[in-house]
């Protein structure tokens, strides 16, 4: 659902209207067979597709006034609620056992914050808002801390109390982690729209067209409705902290609320560039966050372990003595970070018996506090994966760690400069080709069986039709993979379907059958990218030659000498290189990246563009088709045998004609098949866009598979009531049904070929199998990260997964990553 109920009606009547549209089409030219005039009927059809066009532009305007219709007000208070239960969540697992730890503050340096009107900000825990609501007049609030200090999860609790005091036309607080942003490319506020987007997907959608070409995200944020928690300036790379800075103060001048989080020491080394001039952030209200007192870890650890008195608590007695503040464990206790690390590792959960769980004791034999704090960081782990009676462990410490330690080097390396984990992106982790390669065999064999089972199913009901040829199937399903992945997914459809030819023909198998079917697969494939070209790119016009797609151009000598060789004579020679050429000069020219975020539902893009697009392809595609026809004779040497097209001119023409109306229809539903995000008002956890993501691949088969069934069903029979005596190289005996059947399997095919090319599904898919097999990764990964958070060790950022706290992340990915310092102990182990 979209959240607005015209919309949805309007789109319920819009389908009703298209559906009976399609069904009375049909029927009419089903009953024009048995008339004594079938041209009459077609003549008196055409006229009302004027009435259709108009009919659905008046559905697509309406539709488009409905979804407008609430305005950004609305849209922020969705927002709102969408940020509210995101973070509810993950402060119930972070803030509430047994209590929130009392962090508290004193004003920061006037050097690194020196807002001149702000009152006294020193205070602790819930105070928080009242410091940025009431003591700072320009609310423009800095929060510096050391390392664990507690700075997220102050934050968290900022943006919570604020959406609870929230009025109506308030701007809704959005804390945006900055480790996943890069300033040297990309300004902030184009960062937050797009971090707003994949977050919140329905706010990718268009806004009205009063406020101009933009998303629903740009309009927020110009209306300064979104409030921006920026967490973290000090995750990002010491040579970009300056320039960050300077792209703060762009999008965020005087006037702007903000929130900014990050380490002393990095800040102020932003502030202090070498050889360039400081950007300073006007108006900055600052606030320090104080180490933890020894009085109140004592307090929480023994209250966690139930209570003053409990036996579990009394283990921590000679470990917080609140006279050694100066020894290590005190000083790494001083973090609310390694505190909460202390407290799982070394506390009973409900449930758990404290004598098999490690004593805290042992704590006081490492001499640094640097060892405290990588002790307690290397056992928590073992303490996150231990068994418990009430809760099941699918995984144990010893398998997850090798998992945990490859996802916090690949974050750590930071392939895409971020430092988070989303499951469409784990595409970057297995090798370029091995997902095209995968569905170009895919749909080479999922093409072969189609063809032949569709051949099969008409040979039986109607003797009188086409005979069935196993060894000549799987051509479509070359195009469409040509279309899904270009020349390495379709050379590989090409190549699955080339064999299953073979394998289909032995034992009586030729040299000049291997050289045909390999010179079809490389033609095909050559269409395929042709029609990728004129759907995707964005400007189909020729390259200059200099630029041209040499790989297309190879591939087209080779089918050509293939061709030649197969047939004795140029027969083929002619359409395979104008596909190369084409090809090469437009095929590879501006095809779209794949989606950087998963898609959630498909809709159908008409357009007159896409359709002008889809005549192009099927003009070129056809003329190669009747180039081929009329010059058989010569090329053929006169022999009169019929190779790739029909030698009669007009046999040609309809041969050309239905084939050109196949490539043009795959190219008007390639180009109108779009995503669209998912609703504000569902969640955007990971395995909600994953189950949206799988079900847009469904999508993409059951619409391409109806319009184009539809399309190039009636386009057959309009061609029998013209007078063709063949449809698609068949005699025309199979009846009405006969056009429909064919027209279905290419339609299914580019269906499948749309749904791989947008879905992050299938790459998802790939990737862990892959890393499974490679890299230990559990098959089932979404449950392990779902389990990993549930468990600690991983919190979510809207629809990704991050570590609870970039230290854990580093100390995963440390190039040796032992379980015990050379002055600790041994890190406990899970109880057996």
């Amino acid at each position: 659902m979209s959240g607005v109920v015209p919309g949805t009606r309007v789109r319920r009547t819009g389908v009703v209207y298209l559906t009976l549209l399609a069904v009375g089409s049909v029927g009419a030219l089903l009953v024009a067979r048995r008339m004594q005039d079938p041209a009459s009927v077609l003549a008196a059809l055409l006229p009302t597709w004027a009435g259709a066009y108009l009919a659905w532009s008046t559905y697509r305007a309406d539709r488009s006034e409905a979804v407008v219709a609430c305005g950004p007000a609305e849209v922020a208070d969705r927002l709102a609620d969408a940020v509210r239960r995101q973070w509810e969540a993950e402060a119930a697992m972070r803030l509430a056992a047994p209590h929130p730890l009392p962090v508290a503050w004193r004003d920061a340096d006037p050097v690194l914050a020196e807002a001149c009107d702000a009152q006294g900000l020193a205070g602790r825990g819930d105070e928080i808002v009242d410091v940025f609501t009431r003591r700072v007049p320009a609310r423009r609030l800095l929060v510096l801390g050391e390392p664990g200090s507690g700075k997220t999860l102050l934050l968290v609790r900022l943006v919570l109390a604020l959406i609870e005091r929230r009025a109506t036309d308030d701007p809704v607080p959005v804390l945006f982690p900055l480790a996943s942003w890069d300033p040297a490319v990309l300004d902030l506020r184009t960062w937050m729209e797009r971090r707003l987007v994949q977050d919140h997907p329905e706010l990718g959608a268009r806004a009205s067209d009063a406020f101009g070409q933009v998303t629903l995200a740009a309009v927020l944020l110009e209306r300064r409705l979104v409030l921006p928690v920026l967490d973290g300036l000090d995750e990002l790379p010491p040579a970009v902290g300056a320039l960050a800075l300077h792209r703060v103060d762009e999008a965020l001048p005087y006037g702007c609320d903000m929130v900014l989080s990050s380490r002393p020491d990095e800040y102020r080394a932003a502030l202090r560039p070498c050889g360039a001039v400081p950007a300073r952030l006007a108006e900055l209200a600052g606030i320090h966050l104080q180490p933890l007192g020894a009085e109140e870890v004592a307090a929480y650890l023994r209250d966690d372990a139930g209570g003053p008195r409990a036996p579990a608590a009394e283990r921590w007695s000679a470990v917080v003595e609140p006279s050694d503040t100066a020894g290590p464990v005190a000083q790494a206790l001083t973090s609310p970070l390694m505190v909460s690390l202390a407290r799982s590792v070394y506390n009973p959960r409900p449930g758990e018996r404290h004598e098999r769980l490690p004593d805290p004791g042992e704590l006081l034999r490492l001499r640094t506090h640097t060892a405290v704090s990588h002790h307690l960081l290397d056992a928590f782990v073992d303490a996150a994966y231990r068994p418990h009676p009430r809760r099941p462990c699918r995984w144990s410490a010893d398998r997850a760690r090798p998992a945990l330690r490859f996802l916090a080097r690949s974050m750590d390396r930071g392939r895409d400069g971020t430092a988070e984990l989303s499951w469409w992106k784990l595409r970057h982790a297995v090798p370029a080709a091995l997902g095209p390669v995968l569905a170009g065999v895919l749909l080479g064999i999922v093409a072969w069986l189609l063809e032949g089972i569709g051949m099969e199913l008409t040979h039986h009901f109607t003797p009188d039709g086409a005979s069935v040829r196993w060894d000549q199937r799987g051509g479509l399903g070359v195009v469409a993979a040509g279309i899904c992945g270009g020349l390495v997914c379709g050379l590989a459809a090409g190549l699955a379907a080339t064999t299953l030819c073979v394998l289909a023909a032995a034992p009586d198998v030729t040299a000049g059958l291997v050289l045909s079917r390999l010179a079809d697969v490389t033609t095909l494939t050559l269409a395929g990218m042709v029609i990728s070209g004129f759907a995707l790119g964005h400007r189909p016009r020729p390259r200059r030659p200099a630029a041209w797609d040499r790989g297309a151009l190879v591939t087209a000598l080779v089918a050509a000498l293939c061709y030649t060789a197969a047939f004795g004579n140029g027969c083929g020679a002619v359409h395979a290189l104008l596909y190369g050429v084409a090809a090469a000069a437009i095929g590879a020219d501006g095809v779209r990246a794949e989606l950087t975020s998963p898609a959630a539902r498909v809709r159908w893009h008409f357009s007159g563009q896409g359709l002008g697009r889809g005549l192009q392809v099927g003009l070129l595609i056809g003329a190669g088709i009747l180039l081929e026809g009329l010059l058989s004779d010569v090329l053929s040497g006169g022999d009169g045998v019929q190779y790739i097209a029909p030698p009669h001119p007009l046999a040609a023409f309809w041969a050309s004609l239905q084939t050109g109306t196949v490539f043009g229809v795959a190219c008007v539903l390639v180009h109108g098949l779009r995503a669209v995000p998912v609703d504000l008002g569902t969640s955007v956890d990971a395995r909600a866009l994953l189950a949206n993501d799988r079900r847009t691949l469904v999508t993409c088969v059951l619409t391409a598979t109806v319009v184009g069934a539809v399309s190039i069903g009636i386009q057959g029979w309009c061609a029998v009531l013209s007078g063709s005596t063949l449809v698609w190289g068949a005699e025309a005996a199979g009846g009405p049904v006969w056009g429909f059947v064919v027209g279905l399997i290419p339609a299914v095919l580019t269906g499948l070929a749309i749904g791989i090319r947008q879905s992050a599904w299938g790459h998802y898919t790939v990737a862990r199998c892959y890393l499974a097999l490679r890299a230990g990764l559990p098959y089932d990964l979404m449950a392990f990260l779902t389990d990993a958070h549930d468990r600690g060790v991983l919190r979510r950022v809207g629809a990704v997964y991050q570590f609870r706290h970039i230290e854990l992340q580093h100390r995963l990915a440390a190039p040796t990553s032992p379980s015990a310092t050379a002055d600790s102990p041994r890190a406990p182990q899970a109880p057996r």
